[in-house]
């Protein structure tokens, strides 16, 4: 039917019982099964791949289909990409702190000199 009607190119079955991946490729009127190496298969048009992930999704550890890149990175969940932000967002106000930090200390030191400056009757505002 699929091959015949839909004419989808592919047809991706993943067995979680047997943990396996098969895919099937529309050629002329019939899929044909495709050698899937290292459980993991490249959609060509779509410039992404599908594979087997070992990891824990929602709180269950196990083996997951999921879609990463060209590069072989993992394409994120929207959880994971919600913690990368907060990740980034944490880091950012530490560096951010930081900067307020050194720019306190130099403030200080500037006040210091200043002050130094006075003690030996020069005023640093007249330099």
């Amino acid at each position: 039917m699929y091959e015949q009607s839909l004419r989808i190119p592919y047809y991706i079955v993943y067995d979680r019982y047997q943990n396996q991946l098969r895919v099937f490729q529309l050629t002329a009127t019939r899929y044909q099964a495709v050698e899937v190496p290292e459980q993991k298969f490249w959609l060509r048009e779509l410039e992404l791949r599908l594979g087997v992930w070992s990891g824990s999704y929602q709180q269950t550890e196990g083996l997951w289909l999921r879609w990463y890149d060209a590069s072989g990175n993992w394409i994120a969940t929207p959880e994971e990409r919600a913690e990368q932000e907060s990740q980034r967002a944490e880091q950012e106000s530490q560096r951010a702190e930081q900067e307020s930090q050194r720019a306190e200390q130099e403030s200080q030191r500037a006040e210091r000199l200043a002050q130094r400056l006075r003690s030996l009757g020069v005023d640093p505002d007249d330099l």
